[in-house]
Parts: structure tokens; sequence; C-alpha cells
């Protein structure tokens, strides 16, 4: 999945650099991407967990989830603790949008998948089941379509912020 991971990466890079001037969305893309570094430095130890991976990528999902929910009341704990004054324009310019709003129940189908992934590898390792179905069948094409969405999504919301700036402007013919 490492092309899907890419694209998701450098969306968020390119929607950190085209949204630079806009404080709340400026902060999503930095917490969004460090979500990203945090789970690529943490790859090569938790690709090694096999049956628990699908936990791990559950955790991600969450802590993805929260990035983009819980942004604005990490922006106001960071400015009560260093007063600076980018985390006071981020919680006052914060909003969820509908691309937004998307990407979060993209996250929670891949949440599912994941959590769903998990427990049919517990039964399977521990005889229960005799084939995994979604681990087999499901997981990688889902979950690239996910990401893909997902990715799409992330795009949606950057011309959104674009074009509300009025950085975009469309001719009515």
């Amino acid at each position: 999945m490492h092309f899907i991971e890419l694209a998701l990466s450098s969306v968020t890079l390119f929607g950190l650099i085209l949204t630079w001037k806009n404080h709340n969305v400026r902060w999503m893309f930095l917490l969004l991407g460090a979500v990203q570094i945090f789970e690529s430095a943490a790859k090569p130890y938790t690709i090694q967990w096999t049956q628990h991976y699908y936990l791990w990528c559950s955790f991600l999902n969450i802590l993805y989830f929260l990035a983009i929910l819980s942004r604005g009341v990490i922006a106001d704990v960071l400015y009560s603790l260093t007063k600076i004054n980018f985390f006071k324009q981020a919680r006052s310019q914060y909003s969820l949008t509908i691309p937004e709003c998307a990407f979060c129940l993209l996250l929670a189908l891949s949440l599912l998948l994941t959590l769903s992934s998990w427990v049919e590898i517990q039964l399977y390792v521990h005889k229960v089941i005799t084939y995994p179905f979604i681990y087999h069948h499901l997981w990688v094409p889902v979950q690239y379509t996910v990401h893909i969405l997902e990715s799409l999504a992330l795009v949606t919301f950057i011309s959104k912020i674009i074009r509300s700036n009025g950085a975009l402007i469309h001719e009515n013919n």
C-alpha cells in the first residue's frame, strides 16, 4: 500500500503549502502530517506484530479522527501553554466542513474494517474459523479504495478553501 500512502502524504503536503494563509487549515494539515510521520516512523516495528497489526491500524484511524475533530481543543490547550498567537488564530478560525466530515466517515469505515480484520484474524489463529475471508478478499481492495477517497476528500477540502479565499475564479458562461 506504499503508493497509496504516498498519495495521502502528498496531498497533505500540497494542502499545507496551498492553504498556508489559513491558520485553521494549516493547523489541520500539520496535525495530519505529524500523525503520518509517527505512522511512518513506527511502521518498521508495527508491521512485525502480524496478527495485532490491525489493532495498530485501528489506533491510527482514531489518531487521524482526533486530529480532524479535536484540533480546535488541541490549539486551545497549546495556546494556553505557550501563548503563541498561531494557536489562538487556529482555534478562532476552526470550522468543520463537509469534506472533513467525508474524510471522518471514511476513517470510520477504515476503522470498522481494521477492527473486523483483527477479530477475524484472532478467530482464525484460535481455530474458531477456518478461513479469514475479510483478510483474504476485502482488506486490500477496500483499504485502497478508502485511502484514495480520503485523498480525494482532502483535495476537495483544499479546493474549497482556495475557492473561498478567492484564489480560484471561475467564469460563468
